[in-house]
């Protein structure tokens, strides 16, 4: 409920329109795909339940803004966008520099999304295996 209600009012309410824009310029969005990247990496013990969705989340993002992975819909790309705009941003409701506390917030926002995408993340996993096999059998 909390996770919702911090996504629906908060993140999407101050990065939905930011999220849009990133959708349409995906050379943009290679930018913020590295800042989320380093921040994941050098908070990893923070989002230990959530890493490997996570990671596979990055994974999907950077697949579709190199232009490889198209089949994400636009609902789910945008709440991807919404929530990694979100975990790189400063503006959020319990400052990052908090430490202990500080990444909760953003770890709540990434849940809800990562539990509103999963299919579209089994088709993404689906998807690099094939690719993966097929650069095998060449």
């Amino acid at each position: 409920m909390l996770r919702k209600w911090l996504f629906r009012k908060v993140a999407y309410t101050l990065f939905s329109k930011q999220a849009k824009r990133y959708a349409g310029n995906k050379g943009s969005a290679k930018g913020l795909l590295a800042n989320a990247e380093r921040k994941a990496a050098s908070n990893q013990l923070s989002f230990k339940n959530l890493w490997a969705k996570l990671q596979t989340m990055l994974s999907l993002l950077k697949a579709w803004s190199n232009g490889s992975y198209r089949k994400v819909p636009y609902r789910s790309l945008i709440m991807i966008l919404i929530s990694v705009i979100y975990f790189v941003s400063p503006i959020d409701i319990i400052p990052d520099f908090l430490i202990g506390f500080g990444l909760i917030d953003d770890a709540a926002v990434v849940a809800f999304v990562l539990s509103q995408i999963d299919k579209d993340l089994v088709l993404f996993e689906q998807w690099q295996r094939e690719k993966q096999l097929a650069i095998t059998v060449k």
